[in-house]
């Protein structure tokens, strides 16, 4: 689906209230779509969104502004504070593709790919990889499947901080209420989910690394060719079909001197594997399950270069 000519999405951060963003959409300074996003009263909260959608941001604004609820301000007043800074220039439409960036510099990093809503594997693979002792562990999505164990896990990623967790295709549906035939999920783990960065990015030694998840991203409305890492997430998803189609890897080495990352990781394929084309690093992050054992990835930074190798603990 193309977005509307003149249609923005914004997220903006809040201070002093409940939830920490509000998601909303503008289309020629219509209220299209709002959203309180981790926290707060969530009937409140959809009241307000259903009662401005479809007016604009003059109409709405001195509904909204001034109204205090804590911290001298409210979801509404921050929403009103969100309307002018888009009004004012200071709050720019956000990036089709949310992105984020672990800054620290990594040399041993554990990577996860789909927990499927599985918190016995989950714990499983965390007591390995903290026994061998990684700096940092990324989730290459789903977190989630269709399971009654979605709740548990997300309560035990919320207690492990240091998971990183990257938003899959059935997260994706989950965050955005298109989940039918799914379990059913609480608000609060839905806004988790929506606050999930979909394509991550991080240091190993001296080369730059991006994860995603897979094709899902290139039907989001808006998604460009030209965003960040939109040559990546285009190349391996759609000419190389996750690497299974070796005929056009000459066509990859060709586009891979214009790539940003050095090491491009992703979840879709769901099966583990590791390619080098052109001095560039590709790996597959595949099911966190494999034949009733917890698999999971090692990712290494050494003198020789990047090392990769995949473990498996016994259930």
């Amino acid at each position: 689906m193309k977005p509307k000519s003149g249609l923005h999405r914004y997220i903006f951060e809040t201070k002093g209230v409940c939830p920490p963003e509000i998601h909303f959409q503008l289309d020629h300074g219509v209220l299209e779509e709002v959203r309180f996003v981790g926290g707060g009263c969530p009937g409140n909260a959809q009241l307000v969104s259903r009662l401005i959608k479809g007016r604009t941001v003059d109409d709405v604004l001195p509904l909204l502004n001034g109204i205090k609820c804590r911290e001298k301000t409210s979801c509404p007043d921050q929403l009103a504070v969100a309307l002018e800074s888009t009004v004012n220039g200071t709050l720019s439409p956000s990036h089709t593709v949310r992105i984020k960036e672990d800054q620290p510099l990594r040399q041993r990093v554990g990577l996860m790919g789909g927990l499927d809503g599985n918190p016995d594997i989950l714990e499983k693979i965390m007591t390995g990889m903290q026994s061998r002792d990684v700096e940092a562990i990324y989730c290459v999505g789903n977190v989630t499947g269709r399971t009654e164990g979605n709740r548990d896990v997300i309560r035990l990623l919320r207690r492990h901080k240091e998971v990183m967790c990257i938003q899959g295709a059935t997260d994706w549906s989950y965050a955005n209420f298109e989940d039918r035939g799914l379990s059913p999920l609480a608000s609060k783990d839905r806004d988790w989910i929506t606050m999930l960065p979909q394509v991550l990015t991080f240091g190993l030694g001296n080369r730059i690394a991006v994860a995603f998840y897979g094709d899902y991203l290139q039907d989001l409305p808006g998604f460009s060719d030209f965003a960040s890492y939109g040559l990546e997430i285009n190349m391996v998803c759609g000419l190389t079909d996750f690497m299974r189609d070796e005929t056009v890897f000459p066509a990859l080495e060709a586009m891979i001197p214009q790539f940003q990352a050095d090491l491009v990781l992703f979840g879709q394929r769901e099966d583990w594997a590791h390619w080098c084309i052109a001095e560039k690093e590709f790996v597959s992050v595949g099911r966190s399950e494999e034949s009733g054992k917890a698999k999971w990835g090692l990712l290494e930074a050494t003198p020789g270069g990047i090392r990769f190798e995949t473990i498996e603990e016994a259930v």
